[in-house]
């Protein structure tokens, strides 16, 4: 697939094509099955550039195979074979990719309800089903998805409590 397509999928299945930000990282590349070489998100515009828009900071360039004179629009690969080194390719090349995704946070908020109806039960789950559904939607209208939303049961069993 090509660096963009490869970028698209990305996108859409994870997170971005992978950024390698130190070697640690990039020892990582050589447990993935591959053939010679895969697309990471580095490209070139002709400063170089990560796909996620991370900062530029950490290198490991194959010199030998680099057309850094060029001014073309150039897409990053790494050698997964062997020495895992980065070099650049026609970004409509075919190749295999590597993508990441972001670890998972988690993240509580508390929240407070007004109620225009006091006989709505907050606690019924269809009700809080119906609220997280509502949330989740919002979420994913504004570009957020892959967001697994989830209530916090107090020690009575109740998510949802009158403020006092």
């Amino acid at each position: 697939m090509s660096w963009t397509n490869a970028q698209s999928y990305c996108r859409q299945k994870f997170t971005d094509l992978a950024t390698v930000k130190n070697n640690q990282q990039n020892q990582i590349q050589y447990w993935l099955p591959s053939n010679d070489w895969a697309w990471i998100g580095l490209f070139r515009d002709p400063n170089f550039y990560w796909s996620d828009h991370t900062i530029f900071s950490f290198n490991y360039f194959d010199n030998v195979r680099n057309p850094l004179g060029s001014m073309n629009v150039i897409c990053g690969v790494a050698d997964l074979q062997s020495s895992g080194k980065w070099s650049f390719l026609p970004c409509d090349t075919r190749q295999p990719f590597v993508c990441y995704a972001r670890p998972i946070k988690r993240q509580v908020m508390k929240l407070k309800v007004k109620l225009e109806d006091s006989s709505v039960d907050l606690n019924d789950p269809a009700v809080k089903a119906g609220i997280l559904k509502k949330f989740q939607d919002r979420l994913e209208e504004n570009g957020l998805s892959g967001v697994t939303l989830k209530w916090r049961e107090q020690p009575d069993g109740k998510v949802f409590h009158k403020e006092e």
